[in-house]
């Protein structure tokens, strides 16, 4: 019968087939279906990877060229023996980065951080070859990080003024004893610098002595002293911690004296607060109103209170506080109306108009939000649809956002961290403004702390965390169509910056010391900062007198504000250059003060 079949096949089949007898594909077929199999069972995936891989690749190469042919998923075994070599670069390099991964090194914290930022630019088949107990290591080191950074940030946040202050240390405390040791140790020196600065808190002796300096200068007041001199010994007083202001056993002469000055007859006083403003009530002639999740303040200016601010409880969680002076008097007899609009739990529209028309304030007024998570960040929308800075601080529950114009807020959750800031003195502040969208990183997650700033560079960092826009321009020849132009002639508009004597703002020039600080001391006048004349002869600069009469005013008065310090040589360096993490530091303590961070 086989024989019968075999003469038909050859005079009925085509020549160029006859030389792939049937009987020998059936008699060969398991060895091609085992080849199948084995194929099929490799999965990049699972720790039997390379077993299977190896086993298909010997059997596949153990057929005849016939039978290779006739293997239906020989390219799949193709694709995993090209790629294999591949897989095993990238176990290779990243064990080697493990490997290097040592707390000895001064480079530890970063090393982590390049290991962890390798594994996430795998593939998910290369990433399946990583050992897991190397994946879990590398897990384990970042949550390490997290935590160190947060012990980190909590250490930063204590401040001896707060009320909550030995509540928060001991919490901070506690938290940094439960961090694996050299995590632990990398948090030393600031450690060490907190546990003396609490030390020092908890002296009595040393509390006692800072407290006598206070009770000298209140006693030396008397009825007729000048209220320059009685708010000197009250911002003394204010600036002592609360167990030091136990022990000023003379306070009540300072609040007598204060009192006497309030009613003093001689002309208006600024420090004095009519009878009929002492009231915390919120006034009852302006009228609130409800619709949807729509609110309408209307609010005449003669019913706005003149020594303080002006409080309207618009709902259970929002609140707005006006500044009599953010209105122009020319507006006495008019109505401003605010609206806010609770768009969606995390985001709110302001509007402010008068005659239907839109209004802007002449100084910020606030509004507060309660209840928002302690961890969210406030943003606002500008024209191009894109969340941008918008000055704001938090207090305890709530959070006060500072506006001249209308504008949508939106509540975010942020978090910025980059690569090579973790061993910079000014690493809070970095990431507090890059969290609110004030600065950003230069370039694939490094912020290079020490590059130098730009006056321009800086110039948008200031209108953005003030929010200082404008539709004007210049004819300045080297900042038209810049991306900094917007920014620099809103500075101007507002006299935080100067116009130079000629057709060329040189915004590429580097920022000095010097200019910086007459830039915070004009930010802080922008924003409505009492300021008062400093004291020269505090000033403990060996250069100050080298200084002109004008910038001696501005870097004595950054000074006394805490802004900038000298030099260890005890210079000043006015014409020093000005570097990104300097800049944050300065940038951020000028906005603290200014209440708008």
């Amino acid at each position: 019968m086989k024989k019968t079949t075999l003469y038909l096949a050859l005079f009925t089949t085509p020549a160029v087939i006859i030389t792939a007898p049937a009987y020998i594909d059936a008699a060969n077929d398991w060895q091609v279906e085992n080849v199948e199999n084995l194929i099929d069972q490799i999965n990049p995936f699972s720790t039997t990877y390379e077993y299977y891989l190896i086993e298909a690749k010997n059997a596949y190469y153990s057929l005849s060229t016939y039978q290779q042919s006739y293997v239906r998923n020989s390219t799949t075994l193709f694709y995993y023996l090209g790629s294999t070599d591949n897989h095993q670069t990238y176990l290779k390099t990243f064990s080697d980065k493990m490997a290097a991964i040592s707390a000895r090194n001064s480079t530890f914290l970063r090393d982590i951080e390049e290991a962890y930022r390798y594994y996430h630019s795998l593939t998910t088949s290369q990433q399946a070859i990583i050992p897991n107990y190397l994946y879990l290591q590398l897990q384990n080191y970042m949550e390490n990080i997290a935590k160190m950074k947060a012990v980190q940030l909590d250490f930063e946040k204590l401040s001896v003024l707060d009320s909550s202050y030995i509540y928060s240390y001991e919490t901070a405390m506690k938290a940094y004893q439960l961090l694996p040791y050299d995590f632990r140790m990398l948090l030393t020196p600031v450690m060490s610098e907190k546990k003396r600065e609490f030390e020092t808190y908890i002296s009595p002796a040393n509390n006692r002595s800072v407290a006598q300096q206070v009770i000298n200068e209140i006693s030396k007041l008397s009825t007729s002293s000048s209220m320059e001199e009685v708010a000197s010994v009250r911002a003394k007083y204010n600036g002592l911690t609360i167990l030091q202001q136990n022990y000023v056993a003379n306070y009540r002469d300072l609040l007598y004296i204060e009192e006497v000055q309030r009613k003093t007859s001689y002309g208006w006083d600024p420090y004095y607060i009519d009878e009929k403003e002492k009231s915390t009530d919120y006034p009852t002639n302006i009228e609130v109103s409800k619709k949807d999740q729509l609110y309408t303040v209307v609010m005449p200016v003669t019913e706005m209170k003149q020594y303080m601010n002006t409080k309207i409880a618009v709902s259970d969680t929002i609140t707005l506080s006006i500044p009599y002076d953010s209105v122009p008097k020319t507006n006495n007899n008019d109505i401003v109306t605010m609206t806010i609009e609770e768009i969606n739990e995390d985001s709110i529209l302001f509007t402010a108009s008068m005659y239907d028309e839109n209004f802007e304030f002449s100084s910020y007024i606030d509004i507060e939000v309660k209840g928002l998570p302690s961890s969210t960040t406030i943003v606002r929308l500008d024209n191009d649809g894109e969340y941008i800075a918008t000055p704001y601080r938090k207090i305890a529950y709530k959070n006060i956002i500072k506006t001249k114009t209308s504008a949508q807020f939106k509540v975010v959750n942020s978090r910025v961290q980059f690569f090579d800031t973790h061993a910079d003195g000014h690493q809070y502040e970095i990431e507090q403004l890059a969290k609110r969208k004030i600065v950003s990183g230069v370039e694939n997650g490094y912020y290079k702390p020490n590059t130098q700033v730009t006056l321009a560079q800086y110039a948008a960092m200031i209108a953005r965390s003030m929010n200082i826009t404008t539709n004007e321009s210049y004819t300045y020849l080297d900042i038209s169509g810049k991306w900094y132009e917007t920014s620099i002639v809103a500075l101007l508009e507002t006299g935080i910056l100067e116009h130079p004597n000629s057709n060329y703002f040189n915004a590429g020039k580097v920022v000095t010391r010097q200019e910086a600080a007459v830039l915070s001391i004009r930010m802080l006048q922008y924003a409505g900062v009492q300021i008062s004349d400093p004291d020269y002869k505090k000033i403990p600069f060996t250069d100050f007198k080298q200084l002109s009469s004008s910038d001696r005013y501005f870097v004595a008065t950054a000074y006394e504000f805490g802004i900038f310090d000298g030099k260890k040589n005890g210079e000043f360096d006015p014409n020093g250059k000005l570097t990104r993490s300097q800049m944050a530091k300065v940038l951020y303590k000028t906005l603290q003060i200014a209440k708008m961070i």
